[in-house]
């Protein structure tokens, strides 16, 4: 299941382009997108972010008109977290281990097509298992009996 709160952009100068990427990530279930036509108003948006921008679906050589690496502008950007940036239809995307999705930038040679752009937000999307907390002593001495208010008897001085 797609995790609705991510935040992505969308950075191609073809309208074509943008709305053919906005569409496929609607259909695999997410909605918080922004496209942008140019590195500039790209630059201003991560710039000026509150939160981080979880994926930058980005053409490469949007930035390299204005003279920018994009490839290393995402390295460097604490705002952006992952980011898949193509040059110009059909692709497979490489496997990425475990280990090493903290934060996953490709680069294609093409602009993603379906399943291209299914399996990377797979890998980027993956439910993330945080742990578990210990059962305070008082309530795993009482047994399997819950009391009837835990927040007296947590907070009971």
């Amino acid at each position: 299941m797609a995790n609705k709160s991510l935040r992505i952009l969308i950075a191609d100068a073809h309208p074509h382009q943008r709305l053919q990427l906005e569409r496929m990530l609607n259909g695999l279930g997410y909605y918080r997108i922004a496209p942008v036509d140019s590195f500039g108003e790209l630059q201003r948006l991560v710039l000026g972010a509150l939160q981080p921008f979880h994926l930058l679906l980005g053409n490469i050589e949007l930035a390299s008109h204005a003279g920018v690496d994009l490839v290393r502008f995402c390295r460097v950007s604490t705002q952006i977290q992952h980011a898949l940036l193509y040059h110009c239809a059909q692709l497979k995307v490489p496997a990425v281990p475990q280990a090493e999705r903290q934060a996953v930038s490709l680069s294609l040679p093409h602009v993603p097509d379906d399943d291209a752009l299914a399996s990377f937000m797979s890998i980027i999307d993956a439910p993330v298992v945080v742990g578990t907390l210990p059962m305070p002593d008082g309530l795993r001495r009482a047994g399997p009996r819950a009391p009837g208010n835990l927040a007296q008897t947590v907070f009971h001085r």
